[in-house]
């Protein structure tokens, strides 16, 4: 998985420019480093290293929803989008990483995330 290609996608995701974005490469890393560490042992990841990185791009910007919503007390900006309520960006952001987990499963080993809205 090539970092720069995760840090592209999480921009694409959470709507900033790649240069705002590269201020949460830290979160981009250990989005990979946790899909790393989950993969199937023997995994031929070869032909799926897209799906990979999208996924770890989509759990950082999972992470970085979350980031954001402690951050900001539950308003949440991202890019040049507010949104005062932000339930409904948080469940997006869930679904999108849940599809992207779901289309990594066959090299991916899921049972030890789990999603949740507190």
């Amino acid at each position: 998985m090539d970092i720069e290609n995760i840090i592209s996608v999480f921009s694409r995701l959470s709507g900033s420019d790649e240069e705002t974005s590269v201020n949460f490469r830290f979160m981009c890393e250990t989005a990979k480093d946790y899909i790393t560490a989950h993969l199937k042992p023997d995994s031929d990841t070869s032909s799926c290293c897209g799906k990979l990185e999208f996924a770890a791009a989509a759990l950082a910007y999972y992470r970085y929803i979350l980031w954001s919503i402690t951050e900001s007390g539950g308003d949440i900006t991202v890019g040049d989008i507010s949104v005062k309520s932000s339930s409904s960006i948080l469940a997006n952001a869930q679904k999108i990483c849940e599809q992207a987990f779901s289309d990594i499963s066959d090299v991916f080993d899921n049972g030890y995330f789990v999603f949740g809205v507190m």
